[in-house]
């Protein structure tokens, strides 16, 4: 583990910690103190079934209200320590820090990071926790902020919050040991209902990848980690003069303003109403190049190809109503791949869930060699698994078959629709990111 103090100027400490995990590391047995590193296993859709994960988390539970029982018991400790960083006895207080979050972060998950700083206001104090790119833990980093016991002058986040844009540069400066690039930015919704930042500096070099991590940096100090997590989407860098001159504080504010602006004119386009309360019987063909899965006749055409392009996908960015977009996955049904037989499976299910006010279908499709899909857009998903699970029984499905999820913080998820069910073997590898040879 590497700790690391950054300072950018609004006494913002923050202490990253690293760890050497990796995908393929075993499931925790926190029972006998195994180690744990994020694997794929389920987290909101843990059933009976597979009893690891239900003490997974059961136990990861346990160390969160332990978590918080003891901050809630140390808080005036933490808090002399976190004041006086700067005093003779820094380091030492920065120990006291570090050494109390590695202990009860690691209980909980050893990839989280954590950024201790001041308030906006400057009022109180913020410990911001992060994923760290790790999609899976999201949804444990959420939990954990939920269960937060309100304390006087404290502030708690499951994403690191944007700095206010005085203090943008410092923090540039702070993560990169370099003064920030002079840059502007023009924001413009694309068709995937992502937000893509064009960067214009005369400070580009011909490193791409450099290039793209300063504007990265930049993005994630001016909006936040949960804006960049969710709504960016490609950065475009621009090698060119600024139109005018430039204030790094200005700049930033005016990042952040565009892309809210531009947030906000897609939160504003999408329905008001479940989707399960419209019609959608009108389909289209989508085919999707290079993948396993041929192609999606579907009511929602740009759903599809934002999901048929790959790339990290929220449910926020096409529901505003908390649907989750899923797809329940037939194996082995190689007697039902014609697009008639499965439109006639979609269409029976679409009146089942829409009878139930739980949900509605908006796609189906088949994939080589034998698998087909019904593509659902769920309201209530705890209401709509039943409904799933005697539809897939009365048509006499395969007992591989599941309910998957779009969203990239619920790919781990899955729900069986019999009792005997497995794990789904391709976790990692959804029709959706994989490519076909």
């Amino acid at each position: 583990m590497k700790s690391k103090i950054l300072n950018n100027g609004m006494l913002l400490v923050s202490f990253v910690l690293l760890t050497s995990c990796n995908s393929s590391s075993p499931l925790l047995n926190k029972a006998n103190g195994s180690a744990y590193c994020a694997i794929p296993t389920r987290w909101g859709t843990v059933d009976e079934s597979y009893p690891p994960e239900v003490r997974l988390k059961k136990q990861t539970i346990e160390h969160i209200e332990q978590f918080w029982s003891d901050f809630k018991r140390d808080q005036t400790t933490l808090s002399l320590a976190l004041d006086n960083l700067h005093s003779e006895s820094g380091k030492a207080n920065s120990d006291i820090l570090v050494s109390w979050m590695k202990e009860h972060l690691d209980a909980i998950d050893p990839v989280i990071e954590y950024e201790f700083g001041p308030t906006r206001e400057k009022e109180g104090k913020k410990l911001d926790f992060s994923a760290a790119g790790h999609d899976e833990v999201i949804q444990i980093c959420n939990l954990l902020v939920s269960k937060a016991p309100k304390l006087p002058n404290w502030q708690f986040s499951a994403y690191r919050q944007p700095l206010p844009p005085a203090s943008v540069a410092n923090g540039f400066k702070s993560r990169t040991g370099r003064e920030p690039l002079q840059f502007e930015t023009s924001v413009s919704v694309s068709p995937q209902n992502k937000l893509d930042v064009m960067f214009t500096s005369p400070e580009f070099e011909n490193d791409a990848e450099d290039n793209i991590e300063a504007c990265r940096i930049i993005s994630d100090l001016s909006v936040g980690e949960e804006n960049d997590d969710i709504w960016l989407g490609t950065i475009t860098p621009k090698k060119g003069a600024l139109m005018g001159q430039f204030n790094c504080a200005n700049n930033a504010a005016q990042y952040a303003k565009a892309f809210d602006e531009k947030k906000k004119e897609i939160l504003d386009s999408l329905p008001s109403a479940p989707y399960f309360k419209q019609d959608l019987s009108k389909t289209e063909d989508v085919h999707f190049s290079g993948k396993k899965r041929l192609s999606m006749k579907t009511s929602l055409k740009r759903l599809a190809e934002a999901l048929g392009a790959g790339g990290r996908f929220h449910d926020v960015q096409f529901s505003k109503n908390g649907e989750k977009f899923a797809y329940l996955k037939v194996s082995k049904a190689k007697d039902l791949q014609s697009l008639d037989k499965v439109e006639a499976l979609g269409k029976e299910l679409d009146r089942e869930l829409r009878k139930a006010q739980v949900g509605c279908t908006f796609g189906v499709g088949i994939e080589s060699p034998d698998a087909i899909y019904i593509d659902v857009v769920l309201k209530d998903l705890d209401k709509a698994v039943p409904i799933l699970r005697s539809f897939s029984e009365s048509h006499k499905f395969d007992h591989e078959s599941t309910l998957r999820f779009y969203d990239c913080v619920w790919r781990n998820e899955w729900v069986a629709m019999f009792d005997d069910t497995k794990k789904p073997q391709d976790l990692r590898k959804p029709w959706y990111l994989v490519e076909e040879n």
